[in-house]
């Protein structure tokens, strides 16, 4: 009994919580500073992996991934923030 009591509680609380996810949107000010950090992460990820390059660091490759990846999560962090993903549909 408990443990079908878990199956079922499990995933009902888990799409409670991604809903909620999905439909809340934060603070104003919450908004301006990851649209701020967003609209400056691609100047210093290029000029990050342009140094990397120039001093031939033994670890360039991978570290230019992290900043690409950081790229990628800040920009999709200011589509939600914004509600780009709604405007949108998705």
């Amino acid at each position: 009994m408990l443990k079908k009591t878990l199956e079922w509680t499990i995933p009902l609380a888990l799409a409670g919580i991604m809903t909620g996810c999905a439909t809340y949107r934060p603070p104003a000010q919450i908004q301006s500073a990851v649209a701020t950090v967003n609209r400056h992460t691609p100047g210093y990820v290029t000029e990050a992996n342009k140094a990397l390059r120039e001093v031939g660091h033994p670890d360039a490759e991978r570290l230019t991934g992290v900043g690409l990846r950081l790229q990628t999560a800040v920009d999709a962090l200011d589509q939600w923030a914004n509600g780009a993903n709604q405007e949108a549909g998705q």
